[in-house]
Formats: C-alpha cells, structure tokens, sequence
C-alpha cells in the first residue's frame, strides 16, 4: 500500500467521523419527541435514500453476492442497529459523559476483534494512539456529573463490544460488495427490521420540521455519506485504524452540540479535543 492510499483511507474515515459528530447534538435537541427505533428507523430509510441517488452517479450496483447477504445484515444488526440502541439506553442513564467514555472503548474492542479475525496488526504506536485518543474523550465528557448505576454501565459496554463487532464483520462482508452497495444493504437491512415497530412514529419524521432535519443529516448524510466512506476506509487501511480514526466523533459531537445550544466549548473540552487529535496522530502516522 502506497502513502497517499494509505492516508486517503484516513481522511475517509476521518470525514466519515466527522460527519458523524453532528448526530448527537441534533438527536438531542430536535428528537426527544421521537422514540429511538423510530430515529434509527428514519436515519436508515434518508441513508438508503440518498444511496439511491449515489450509486448511479459513482457506477456502483445494487448486486452483491447473494451468499453474503447474511453477513451483511448481522454487520447492520450490531452495528448501526443494537449498538445504536444499547448507547442511547446507556446515555439516559448514566448520563451522554459516562456513556460516551464507556461505549468508545468500540475502538479497542474492534482492534481486538480484527487482530483476532483477519491477522491485523496491532502497533505500540497504535496502542498508545488509542488510549491516548480515549483519555481525550474523557476529558472533553468530565465536566457532566451523573452517577454510574449497573444498568447503564452494561448497556455502555454493550454499545462498545456491539459497535466493535459491527466494525469487524463489515470488514467480512466488503467481500461481497463495494463499500456504496453495502452501506446500501447495511441501510436496507435496519429498515427491515425496525418497520414492523415503528411504522406510526415513522410518518411524524418525514412530515415535521425537526424530524427531516435529523433525517437529512444524520441519516443521509450520517447514515448514507458517512457509512459508506468509514466502509471505503475499513477497505484501504482496515478496521483498527478506521476505528481510530472516529474517536474524533465524539470530541467534535461534543463541541458542536454546545455550539447548537450557544454555549462556548469548557477548557477541558478544548484540552480533550487537542489530546484526542494527538492520539490519532501518534496512532494513525505513517
């Protein structure tokens, strides 16, 4: 692998990350009227959307190997399904701090996964980058004071090893598709299955204000843009290193939901944003 496919795969996943950051802030303040399956729902169906509209242009298809349709729906399923939901059961109990600095630990979790799956190597480098990155995310949520209870904690840890696994098996099943056509059937796959129980919140989101705007950003542009470039970048440098590189999500979700409510970022958010882009330094250099 050359240089600049090297670090085109990290500014992938780095976009892909910072795309991403948008959806908390939006989520909280222009979602609590919706249920969370009927977001995810919503988020799904605008990423499948705009993927409609993105396969013709870039001469992708919607055929992948039909023996890798299973893979590609248990990646949905503990990706941006079961992971999704275990986070957002762990935020309203613990608090968005607690669960972010437990459910980003997905990054280390999707290291070992792949170490252990595919062979990929793990570098002291990037051991310390991860940490490092970590610690920075921590310091951006420490200023948010909310106990721990063992119900939150386990639905935190739940989101980070689901989020892990979903990582690792999207790696497995980019072997039966284009990163476009599996974003596509990722999507799709959601879709499928949350309908069933979300069809009446579901029209609230196409028909309302804030429902189109989470939908339209954090769906297709979160859920559409954003998974299919995290995938193309999971294709060129694998999951260990595109795991890495959106623990930038968080930092920069955090930054901009203060920003969406006219608050300045603390000093130890600024610290922890800087920590963190250190870690992905050290860990993503080349």
């Amino acid at each position: 692998m050359s240089a600049e496919q090297y670090y085109l795969g990290v500014v992938s996943a780095l976009t892909a990350g910072s795309i991403w950051s948008l959806s908390p802030g939006l989520i909280s303040r222009l979602g609590r009227e919706y249920p969370s399956k009927a977001i995810n729902a919503a988020r799904s169906l605008w990423g499948v959307l705009f993927l409609v509209f993105i396969i013709p242009l870039t001469g992708s298809s919607y055929i992948i190997n039909y023996n890798g349709i299973i893979v590609v729906y248990i990646s949905a399923v503990f990706g941006p399904l079961l992971g999704d939901l275990l986070y957002i059961k762990a935020i309203k109990r613990i608090g968005g701090g607690n669960a972010v600095s437990i459910g980003y630990f997905y990054i280390f979790f999707a290291q070992l996964f792949s170490a252990i799956a595919y062979g990929e190597e793990i570098t002291i480098r990037l051991i310390i980058g991860t940490f490092t990155a970590l610690y920075g995310i921590h310091l951006v949520y420490s200023g948010e004071k909310r106990s721990y209870t063992k119900t939150g904690f386990i639905y935190a840890i739940g989101a980070a090893l689901s989020w892990g696994l979903g990582a690792t098996l999207s790696k497995a099943a980019l072997q039966y598709g284009d990163p476009i056509s599996i974003a596509f059937y990722r999507n799709l796959s959601v879709i499928i299955t949350l309908l069933p129980f979300t069809a009446k919140n579901l029209a609230k989101l196409f028909t309302q204000r804030n429902g189109l705007l989470i939908g339209i950003i954090t769906g297709g542009f979160g859920f559409g843009v954003g998974m299919t470039l995290f995938l193309y970048a999971i294709t060129i440098v694998g999951v260990s290193v595109t795991a890495l590189a959106t623990s930038l999500t968080p930092v920069l979700g955090r930054i901009f939901a203060r920003i969406i409510a006219s608050e300045k970022p603390s000093r130890k958010a600024v610290l922890g944003t800087i920590v963190t882009a250190l870690g992905i330094a050290v860990g993503l250099a080349k």
